[in-house]
């Protein structure tokens, strides 16, 4: 769910797994992870280039589901890392 958009310069969204409705449900690897997370991501022009910046987190997360987000902290920044990795590949190839 897109919560604000402002165009060339912030994108921010929830993103939840779902349904084939579009329920919101638990995570297939874990139920404790929150059932809803905020992204925000942020563009800036710095020396002729695209600077990038993205924050994200639970909201409206129990203890629990917020334990489990933070204990996967490190994990979720490898796995951004690569997609970035694969984006970076591929924009030097178009």
């Amino acid at each position: 769910m897109y919560r604000e958009v402002i165009s060339n310069e912030k994108l921010v969204f929830v993103n939840s797994f779902s349904d084939e409705e579009g329920n919101t449900i638990r995570a297939p690897f874990s139920p404790t992870w929150p059932l809803e997370i905020l992204n925000i991501l942020t563009f800036e022009e710095q020396d002729g280039k695209t600077a990038f910046a993205m924050w994200g987190g639970p909201i409206n997360a129990a203890e629990e589901e917020q334990s489990t987000y933070d204990a996967m902290s490190d994990n979720i920044k490898l796995g951004l890392a690569g997609t970035f990795d694969q984006l970076a590949d591929y924009l030097a190839k178009v």
